[in-house]
């Protein structure tokens, strides 16, 4: 009996050492990047008209391309957005309907028109830069200015530009690819952005038909 009481207290400590173990990530590699990017995603787009948010799961191709979709709270297809340099498409399934133009077509203060940023919030500044720790570094690029702040670490953290601002949070490595799970940009018009990604799988190949739009104009 004693035994037997000796070896179950052993499992369970085993078990409770095995459940503790954390999972070994792969070092960070300077000057790597996102190249492709599916998640899940949870959105929220506060304007100075509202606020609204939901969740759905975004594509991203270097430099330009992505592809997201907003669920409605039973699942289906709200909305979707593709966008391939200045060229947006936008489907709403529900409606039948479907919209095409340029970023310049959409309300400044809608919403929708802040995700041109989302180039220059995954582009320029790398992400991760040792020799930057704890300095704010200014980069110049066709678009202007731009003040990178990096962190102890050499992650960046911020980002300013007459465009607006972007702060990442919550980095990981992703087979040596700083990542952050969170991100939260705004533009000048005051729109603000916050995402957060679920499950991110980065520079896997992507079809190209998830960034192409299939209702044609």
């Amino acid at each position: 009996m004693r035994r037997l009481a000796l070896f179950l207290i052993l499992a369970v400590a085993l078990a409770a050492g095995c459940a503790t173990v954390p999972q070994p990530q792969v070092p960070l590699e300077p000057g790597a990047r996102v190249e492709t990017l599916a998640a899940t995603v949870s959105l929220s787009v506060k304007t100075p008209d509202g606020s609204t948010g939901g969740n759905g799961y975004l594509l991203y191709h270097r430099p330009d391309r992505f592809h997201m979709v907003m669920l409605t709270p039973f699942g289906t297809t709200a909305l979707e957005f593709f966008a391939a340099g200045e060229r947006i498409t936008i489907l709403l399934p529900s409606k039948g309907q479907a919209y095409v133009g340029t970023f310049a077509d959409l309300p400044a203060k809608g919403g929708l028109q802040g995700w041109r940023m989302m180039q220059w919030v995954v582009e320029g500044s790398p992400l991760y830069r040792p020799e930057a720790a704890g300095r704010t570094e200014e980069q110049t690029d066709d678009g202007g200015v731009t003040l990178a702040t990096y962190g102890p670490d050499g992650l960046l953290e911020r980002k300013r530009s007459a465009r607006g601002e972007v702060i990442y949070r919550n980095y990981r490595s992703l087979g040596g690819v700083p990542f952050p799970a969170q991100v939260e940009f705004s533009d000048s018009h005051g729109v603000r952005v916050k995402i957060a990604f679920d499950e991110p799988e980065v520079n896997a190949p992507l079809d190209e038909s998830a960034l192409t739009p299939a209702w044609r104009g």
